[in-house]
């Protein structure tokens, strides 16, 4: 069985929820004797070779123009017709933008596995035509599809009900490595950060994460003294230079970071938080939990599927700044046995109820030609 992958922009070290989901996904498909080429979009993957294998995976690059609402469909239609060329008959396609191509597959006698990752129409970066073309891409892809996948119950439900579409329910896991104190303070040192003396949150630098809402809460660090953003814009935007002039010094920018330094930046953290307004299921909050960090959280339906407030975590109204303030400095002030006690039944949950290796068994099930 070979698999084309069409809807990521690439890996390993790409920020992105998509991205991340698919490293982990087909890495553990390649070890399972499945075939993949990952075709990737040339202006993530600079200064690496134009087809390589990675961890078992065909890497693929395609050229792309850096342009925030062409590059998917070019990526897409680009991608599909090079996979088709060289006979592969099975792709799967990840996301709304490229969606758009699955009818396109299908003429092409393909068989189509679609994995929707949320509804990014509803992100703000977005105007009226990029939000018509997203919802023309779901329908596309929802309507063509041999095979409908959704990251969390949320979306399973919202295409039942929307498009009476049964689709499988495949969401993002952990992965998270053992690692020493002495290895995560050496991460820390070269930061100049110390053990649990700073917030950190890791999100794009797009207004859907809520960062702003995050910054305005620190306020000017008499209470939480710093706060440390780990990602970056992915396009040149006013937003992502907005946040600099509201950090009032007490923020550092990391940017975007190798997996195992972001998770040795939340695990060292006093306090995870991630104040979106939009998500499909985030890696990042999942991830977080796992390493043992107490997680604060916007209350959204996704989020609501990992955390009962107060028991794993907390969970504040999204775009509630005011809150969001009070909640991160009663947890940052809060005893250490309390946030371990709450980081502790979070950790537990994740690893109980969000597993790669199932999501892995309802890929192969969707892949099978019944």
């Amino acid at each position: 069985m070979t698999v084309a992958v069409i809807g990521t922009r690439g890996f390993p070290n790409v920020q992105g929820g998509v991205e991340r989901h698919c490293e982990e996904l087909y890495t553990r498909l390649a070890a399972r004797g499945v075939r993949v080429v990952v075709f990737s979009r040339s202006p993530y993957m600079k200064r690496v070779p134009r087809v390589r294998t990675w961890r078992g995976v065909r890497l693929q690059k395609v050229w792309t123009p850096r342009h925030r609402g062409l590059e998917a469909l070019w990526h897409s239609v680009a991608s599909l017709l090079v996979a088709r060329v060289q006979g592969v008959r099975l792709v799967h396609v990840h996301a709304l933008g490229p969606g758009l191509v699955v009818p396109l597959a299908r003429l092409l006698r393909m068989r189509v596995v679609f994995t929707h990752h949320g509804r990014d129409y509803m992100r703000q970066k977005w105007g009226f035509l990029a939000r018509w073309t997203l919802r023309a891409g779901e329908a596309a892809a929802v309507h063509y599809a041999d095979e409908v996948l959704g990251v969390s119950m949320e979306i399973v439900e919202w295409l039942a009900s929307r498009f009476n579409r049964e689709a499988g329910y495949a969401p993002n896991g952990i992965a998270v490595d053992d690692r020493t104190t002495a290895q995560v303070e050496s991460t820390l040192a070269s930061f100049d950060l110390a053990p649990r003396g700073y917030a950190v949150t890791v999100a794009r630098l797009v207004p859907e994460k809520g960062v702003h809402d995050l910054l305005d809460a620190i306020g000017d660090g008499s209470e939480v003294p710093c706060l440390v953003v780990v990602g970056g814009a992915d396009h040149r935007s006013a937003y992502a230079a907005d946040l600099q002039t509201r950090s009032k010094g007490v923020t550092r920018f990391a940017g975007v970071q190798p997996h195992e330094v972001t998770l040795d930046l939340v695990r060292g953290a006093r306090l995870f938080v991630l104040p979106s307004y939009h998500e499909g299921l985030p890696i990042a909050l999942l991830e977080a939990m796992a390493c043992g960090t107490p997680v604060v959280a916007s209350d959204i339906a996704p989020h609501r599927e990992i955390i009962t407030s107060g028991e794993n975590g907390w969970l504040v109204g999204a775009g509630d700044v005011s809150v969001l303030h009070a909640v991160i400095v009663r947890v940052w002030k809060a005893s250490a046995e309390e946030r371990a006690g709450v980081a502790a039944r979070g950790k537990r949950i994740v690893a109980e109820s969000f597993s790669w290796d199932r999501t892995v068994e309802k890929v192969l099930a969707a892949y099978a030609d019944r």
